[in-house]
């Protein structure tokens, strides 16, 4: 509330609780000095039952996943989230849903190559650029270069369950390469890189655990169980990189 001390008194305005001294002066031909008391709210804090309420990260992960209908986190809650519940998310998930337009189709697509990678659309269009100046098929050399990214790197060699962890650590200084710290999730790795747990890292049991149990059988990859390390050993062919995605109406879509 504002109360004002003068004789032509302003009713008070209420704006919350908690108040505020302080003195201004105003000049209406006379000098009136005008004590105010400033009353203002806090920010709401959800309550308790509703903040049990709220979804986590994982629940809306799961949603984008329903939504574009693939695991894209890979992790086995969210396969077993898309067995139990394969309809999309909403109140209509349920209905039938209409055909989709061309333009529908890769837009989806692109939504899918973003969220496999963790990537902004800002950094898929300077991928793109790259990519459209190579030598080769703009959707594969988009896609390879997308899988040499030292954040999935760590992923595929089973340093981590999920993209998202694996960057996590990439970022966190746990891993070297070539027994360098790097700690950029999009530095690219190239053949005959050494990707290795850092050695004060190789003492968590954590790391260590998941090192041996998130293997993943991929033939451009090469392991050292010993070492706690990864060599990548060629660039992959399309074929061989494990997304569900056509990257060829990716290009159309940002051909646009």
């Amino acid at each position: 509330m504002f109360f004002l001390k003068h004789e032509d008194s302003v009713g008070p305005i209420f704006m919350g609780w908690h108040p505020v001294n302080f003195s201004i002066r105003a000049n209406c031909g006379e000098v009136f000095l005008i004590e105010l008391l400033l009353f203002y709210s806090p920010p709401k804090v959800p309550s308790e039952g509703k903040r049990k309420n709220m979804p986590g990260k994982s629940t809306i992960k799961h949603k984008v996943c329903r939504a574009l209908g693939v695991n894209l986190i890979g992790s086995p809650s969210a396969a077993l989230t898309l067995s139990r519940r394969p309809n999309r998310p909403g109140q209509h998930g349920t209905s039938r849903q209409a055909k989709v337009s061309p333009f529908g189709q890769q837009l989806k697509e692109t939504q899918k190559l973003k969220a496999f990678y963790g990537i902004s659309s800002k950094q898929l269009r300077l991928y793109y650029e790259k990519a459209a100046r190579v030598r080769k098929q703009t959707n594969v050399a988009l896609v390879q270069t997308l899988e040499t990214r030292l954040d999935n790197m760590t992923y595929r060699m089973g340093f981590a369950g999920t993209l998202r962890a694996a960057r996590q650590m990439v970022v966190h200084c746990h891993i070297t390469v070539n027994g360098k710290r790097v700690n950029k999730p999009g530095y690219q790795v190239s053949p005959g890189d050494i990707v290795q747990l850092k050695e004060k890292s190789q003492k968590i049991d954590r790391y260590k655990d998941w090192y041996n149990f998130f293997e993943q059988k991929l033939g451009y990859v090469q392991r050292d169980t010993k070492n706690f390390s990864g060599t990548l050993v060629q660039i992959p062919e399309r074929e061989e990189i494990p997304i569900e995605v056509e990257d060829h109406l990716v290009v159309e879509f940002m051909a646009r």
